[in-house]
């Protein structure tokens, strides 16, 4: 036995009737009109909540195109993770300087250093004329000139250098020393210290100055107890 087809005719006509969606959108009361979102009467359509679309420039909108924001307090934030360095805590500012940058720049200094011992030299030779029997005047020209050269050493070597982390030497040749703990300047206490020890490492092994020839962080001994790194900028 068949049911027969339900006649719309017998439906009872006190039924409330609801407006259906327009080709423009629903008829909203109380709220915008949306396109592809289908409210009910009395029901007002929110933006950014689940399953419907925001107007651009709203949080959670479409089209906003603002990036989630990126809180520093995150557990384990690092921001200068993954740019780089070999573990350090900062972004170097440069690359580690090669063994040959570092002889250049040595040589470069000592010869800056040697320019004052040269002067006096030549004065003290054309005093005496001779450096067998050397006159007084000679003798004191020439400690002028050893004098100047500790003084030139101590300028380009621990002032200047610990005021700005170059020498003459290694600004000729483009390079630098920072903390290796912080990629700051290191100042001039650490530069003394640094400094004495390489003299001292240098008197008594060579090794010291081809350490870096090896060394994962290309560095010296004397540069391991100042904690610095020498950065080609």
């Amino acid at each position: 036995m068949s049911t027969p087809p339900l006649n719309p005719n017998d439906l009872p006509q006190d039924r409330p009737s609801y407006p259906g969606p327009s080709a423009s959108g629903p008829s909203q009361p109380g709220g915008p009109s949306i396109p592809g979102q289908q409210a009910y009467p009395g029901q007002q359509a929110h933006p950014g909540q689940p399953g419907q679309l925001a107007h651009p420039g709203q949080p959670g909108g479409y089209g906003s195109g603002a990036a989630p924001a990126y809180n520093p307090s995150q557990p384990g934030y690092n921001p200068y993770g993954g740019m780089g360095g070999s573990g350090y805590n900062y972004a170097p500012p440069g690359t580690l300087a090669g063994w040959g940058s570092r002889v250049i720049a040595s040589i470069l200094d000592s010869l800056l250093a040697l320019i004052p011992v040269g002067i006096a030299l030549l004065v003290a030779l054309t005093i005496s004329g001779s450096m067998e029997q050397m006159s007084d005047g000679a003798s004191t020209v020439l400690s002028v000139g050893y004098i100047a050269f500790f003084l030139v050493v101590i300028w380009n070597r621990i002032i200047r250098q610990g005021k700005t982390g170059q020498s003459i030497g290694k600004k000729i040749v483009g390079l630098k020393i920072v903390g290796a703990d912080s990629g700051q300047l290191i100042g001039i206490g650490r530069t003394i210290a640094r400094e004495l020890c390489a003299g001292f490492f240098n008197y008594f092994c060579f090794l010291n100055s081809l350490w870096p020839l090896w060394d994962k962080q290309q560095q010296t001994w004397h540069d391991k107890v100042a904690s610095d790194l020498v950065i080609k900028l």
